[in-house]
């Protein structure tokens, strides 16, 4: 295997981590909270997690990236 597939397979294990991590605080907060909100604060957590987790990965591969540059 290579520098650049085993720095990628190093970066989608912690991506897994990372959103198994977020999803589930993001189900316990929609458990806590689920009173007459009729699910939009789910769709909103949802697409914050969503949100969160593209742009660690993005800042992940740019910093490595930089680094290979380097």
């Amino acid at each position: 295997m290579s520098e650049r597939s085993d720095r990628f397979l190093i970066l989608l294990i912690a991506a897994t981590g990372l959103l198994v991590l977020l999803v589930g605080w993001e189900l316990a907060i929609v458990e806590a909270l689920q009173r007459d909100l009729a699910g939009r604060v789910e769709v909103v957590l949802y697409v914050s997690v969503i949100a969160v987790f593209l742009l660690v990965g993005v800042g992940a591969w740019v910093e490595t990236r930089r680094i290979d540059e380097n």
